[in-house]
């Protein structure tokens, strides 16, 4: 009897220590997401904020009777906010620091989000959907690369990933809550853009506890703008950085804006199913991240973008034969490109925030970040028009040729990144001349 008893309570340790250890596992887990999740929501906040506003057009449009061309301007008003937005403080965050912006910058979302919500006349509209892409614009770029800065070479590729991801996640949360607020009538358009507020005002109060990159201060301390860029080197690494960023948002971006309202008027599917379909292709566009989140550490960068790219054409020329043809077809076409596009995207995202120095690399991810923006910019606003003119299915086929050409550039000029220290890869930019890179 007594073995038994002992035996059992051997057994009975060993079964809490198990527990124990999984649970130490488990909070260690939290813990070492915990920040890296708190900096990518302003990814979170972005997809919300974009893909309110095409809910939001539902009954935006004919509440205030816009046209086709003040509609484009609306839906491309964040997309030159964020230009501005991710040059400006993707530099300061270069000069002051990266906690500074990234912090304050969302107050810009907040502003726009609840000004867009009293909104009286379009004028106001624009104006704050332009404080919205600020807000964007300055929280992405340097986001990105305070993540790129807490992260061993080992991993930085899936932290610096998670930022696109909560990306999707974000659009598909902003297409339930549209789907949610549409039945108040008329004027749900207000209730709907003024949801965009909430994610940032979450994100402002539990961001308050996260530190200063430590890479940031020390880079500051030894003055690496002393040693000189190589100048050639860096502008290949950007200008495929800017280039792969402008095609992927002038894609996804005519998708993400412009979905929901093909589906209702040109489709004649209801709202709340235009609503859903368009959640779907973010959820896509969380499955090509969350395939770029497991593997890109492991695969590598060069491979997924130039496969992901020369694919998605090949899906875009697909698209232009099923449009015509089946809806459910065509719908499946536009969710493998988002899956495709997610995978794309966020490499591009993950180049811009390592393959520049410390000093320059919000700087650096700022240019690109606006680049793709630009695209963005362009595509939502002559998409009204395009559409008109030329319908859907040439459109497609008009946009094929884009990624190919961002695959067939990465066959020379997209770097392997993967299992470089960021003191690697910024010794690939300076100058031979200047010596060794620094050392941590």
């Amino acid at each position: 009897m007594f073995p038994s008893i002992e035996k059992f309570a051997n057994d009975l340790n060993m079964t809490m220590s198990q527990v124990c250890i999984r649970k130490l596992k488990l909070n260690l887990n939290v813990s070492r997401y915990y920040a890296p999740v708190l900096i990518g929501m302003g990814g979170f906040a972005d997809g919300f904020a974009l893909l309110i506003a095409s809910g939001a057009l539902l009954t935006l449009v004919p509440y205030f009777h816009l046209t086709s061309s003040y509609t484009g301007l609306i839906v491309s008003a964040p997309f030159i906010g964020s230009i501005i937005g991710a040059l400006a403080f993707g530099r300061l965050a270069d000069i002051t620091g990266r906690r500074v912006i990234f912090l304050n910058v969302l107050l810009f979302f907040v502003l726009g989000s609840l000004l867009s919500a009293i909104a009286t006349v379009p004028s106001i509209l624009l104006l704050s959907r332009f404080l919205v892409g600020i807000g964007i614009g300055g929280d992405i770029p340097v986001g990105g690369s305070l993540l790129a800065e807490i992260s061993n070479r080992e991993n930085r590729g899936r932290l610096v990933a998670l930022q696109s991801l909560l990306w999707g996640v974000g659009g598909g949360a902003a297409a339930i809550v549209a789907l949610l607020f549409l039945p108040l009538g008329a004027e749900s358009w207000r209730y709907i853009l003024g949801m965009g507020a909430v994610p940032p005002i979450v994100v402002l109060l539990l961001r308050r506890g996260l530190p200063e990159s430590k890479i940031w201060s020390a880079s500051k301390k030894d003055d690496l703008k002393a040693q000189p860029i190589d100048k050639q080197r860096f502008a290949t690494k950007l200008s495929f950085v800017a280039i792969a960023f402008f095609i992927w948002t002038f894609i996804l971006a005519i998708f993400a804006s412009y979905t929901p309202s093909f589906l209702v008027h040109a489709e004649g599917l209801s709202k709340a199913w235009a609503l859903l379909i368009s959640g779907l292709q973010w959820m896509g566009f969380v499955g090509g991240t969350a395939l770029t989140f497991k593997y890109v550490d492991r695969i590598g960068r060069r491979v997924m973008i130039i496969s992901s790219s020369i694919i998605v054409g090949v899906f875009l020329m697909v698209g232009y034969l099923l449009a015509r043809s089946s809806i459910a077809l065509f719908v499946s076409d536009i969710s493998i490109i988002w899956v495709l596009g997610g995978v794309g995207y966020t490499i591009s995202s993950i180049y811009s925030n390592e393959l520049f120095p410390t000093l320059f690399r919000s700087t650096s991810s700022g240019i690109g970040f606006a680049s793709g923006r630009l695209g963005g910019y362009l595509s939502t606003l002559i998409f009204p028009t395009l559409l008109i003119s030329f319908g859907i299915s040439p459109l497609f086929l008009m946009l094929a040729p884009l990624p190919m050409a961002v695959g067939l550039a990465g066959v020379s000029m997209a770097p392997r990144s993967e299992r470089k220290n960021l003191d690697e890869l910024e010794s690939e930019v300076i100058a031979a001349h200047s010596g060794s890179p620094r050392g941590k």
